[in-house]
């Protein structure tokens, strides 16, 4: 079972290698190389996102799993 975070990883990794490649050998198609830029781009704010909302997430259940604590020792 992979996370979303390692497949994002793993997503931003095989575009990084394929605009490095293209740079290298069809620099002159900056169309296609410009289009994967974004995307990778776009994978990055999405990875950034996700950890931003799971970090609320985990900070949110911390402060309910506190609250109900010490709701039991009242």
């Amino acid at each position: 079972f992979m996370s979303n975070k390692d497949t994002y990883k793993r997503k931003h990794k095989y575009l990084d290698n394929q605009i490095n490649s293209l740079e290298k050998h069809n620099h002159y198609n900056r169309t296609l190389i410009s289009n994967l830029k974004k995307k990778k781009l776009r994978l990055k704010d999405k990875m950034i996102s996700d950890n931003r909302e799971e970090a609320r997430r985990e900070k949110y259940n911390a402060h309910e799993y506190m609250k109900r604590a010490l709701s039991m020792t009242a």
